[in-house]
């Protein structure tokens, strides 16, 4: 019997990470699924409300923290987070809390905006975790008909609930990652392909792909295998 090591088990480890991509599969999922944050919010707001809630003022307030958190995830749908825009908002967030700790009057505005509570029974929450339930999983199910893949030297886009199938050429596709939106990245790591195979027209672009810099790390190395491929031959 060979003695076992912890270096064999580490070094089995190593060749499984650095084993060569065969195909990488790209979905590219709607808006909607950066409302997951509400979704979660309206469960844990529905059993806090119905549970654990000590005092009547209570649901108030938190009515209140899921309007602001709500609000905060449609403006991540209607407005791109850049680099500078998120910047300039953390600045703000700053400045306001700086003048609300040397001005009396500012903390006294801001005490009199968030002390507005929003009562609303466990009902309510629970009508919006399975409305949002029933979208979310008709994205997540949709993206299992219709996603992209690269494969035996082909870029396929799989559609359609019959299976239908495009194909363009893998071999010198130009590809280009685009991270625009820092909330969304923040969310699911996500951001845009944009995919350029030869001798092809136009541009087929990918939105709101989850971790997208896994997927462009096996982009990249499946295309470099296929141009060494191409250049031996």
């Amino acid at each position: 019997m060979v003695p076992y090591t912890p270096f064999e088990e580490e070094h089995t480890v190593a060749d499984e990470s650095t084993a060569p991509v065969h195909s990488v599969v790209m979905r590219g999922y709607s808006d909607v699924i950066y409302f997951y944050p509400s979704w979660i919010a309206s469960v844990v707001c529905g059993i806090y409300v119905h549970v654990a809630a000590p005092t009547p003022e209570m649901p108030g307030m938190v009515g209140l923290i899921f309007t602001l958190l709500f609000f905060f995830n449609l403006s991540i749908i209607a407005f791109d987070y850049t680099r500078m825009t998120s910047i300039i908002v953390m600045l703000i967030v700053v400045i306001v809390s700086l003048l609300s700790t040397m001005y009396d009057g500012i903390a006294e505005a801001l005490r009199h905006l968030v002390d507005q509570p929003l009562f609303m029974n466990a009902s309510y929450y629970w009508v919006w975790a399975v409305l949002l339930t029933v979208i979310l999983a008709g994205v997540v199910i949709k993206t299992r008909f219709d996603y992209w893949e690269i494969k035996n030297q082909e870029l396929l886009h799989h559609h359609g609930l019959l299976g239908d199938v495009e194909r363009w050429p893998a071999p010198n596709m130009r590809i280009s990652k685009e991270i625009n939106d820092v909330m969304e990245y923040a969310l699911l790591k996500s951001g845009r392909l944009v995919l350029m195979p030869a001798r092809e027209s136009r541009v087929l672009v990918i939105k709101n792909v989850p971790n997208i810099n896994r997927i462009e790390a096996e982009m990249q190395q499946i295309l470099g295998t296929l141009r060494v491929s191409g250049d031996k031959n």
